[in-house]
């Protein structure tokens, strides 16, 4: 091979290992990124809010408790809303004295923060809801509603559903509620409801449930 050809040859080897080099390069950078932003931020949604809840303290009633049975789950059936919106029209569109039918109202991030659970004045003071149309379940069951609108293509965020978790798993231990009667909207005996819609995971909600009193050996929720 004659002195040009060597070069040449050198040249090529030269260019070829430099662009294997760049390519290898900016695949370990782009994977780098994805394995170090990925996991943490979607870590990061779930353990920011929840370990921060004081269920003890946000749970404490102005006066005698109620003696509830029942937990009811709800969706608002809004894309967005927080319990001061709901509150306002209940008290003048629904007319209703206590205003928000709910004892509780989780936040997806709109009006409130994401997985914030918000206490209403019929919570505080120990009142029936008004969030079933089945007014002797309303006496007794405590309402939970997560805002949302999860029959018509949402899901709760994933702070939503670890606070509602958190939050139905210290009402039934401080009121011995089993987990058969941790109810969704529609399975009250009332006129027909799909809340709170076709895409809230119930499963994975109970299951969730099963898992945690399982792993409590003093546990008060009975299967």
């Amino acid at each position: 091979m004659n002195r040009f050809g060597i070069i040449g040859h050198r040249i090529m080897n030269n260019k070829h290992e430099r662009l294997i080099l760049y390519i290898s390069l900016a695949t370990i950078l782009s994977t780098s990124v994805l394995f170090i932003s990925l996991p943490i931020f979607d870590c990061a949604k779930v353990k920011r809010i929840v370990p921060e809840l004081n269920l003890s303290q946000l749970c404490h009633a102005d006066v005698s408790e109620n003696q509830w049975e029942y937990i009811v789950i709800h969706h608002s059936a809004t894309e967005k809303g927080n319990a001061a919106r709901f509150d306002d029209y209940h008290r003048k569109k629904r007319k209703w004295e206590h205003g928000l039918a709910y004892h509780f109202v989780i936040g997806n991030g709109s009006f409130s923060g994401d997985g914030e659970i918000e206490v209403s004045e019929r919570w505080k003071k120990q009142i029936h809801g008004a969030h079933t149309a089945n007014m002797n379940c309303n006496r007794v069951a405590i309402g939970i509603c997560l805002v949302g609108d999860f029959e018509n293509g949402g899901t709760p965020t994933n702070n939503q559903f670890e606070s509602l978790v958190a939050l139905v798993q210290y009402l039934s231990r401080r009121y011995n509620i089993s987990l058969s009667d941790v109810l969704l909207h529609k399975q009250v005996f009332q006129k027909g409801t799909a809340c709170p819609g076709k895409n809230f995971p119930f499963a994975e909600f109970k299951t969730r449930l099963l898992r945690i009193a399982s792993k409590t050996n003093n546990s008060h929720i009975a299967f």
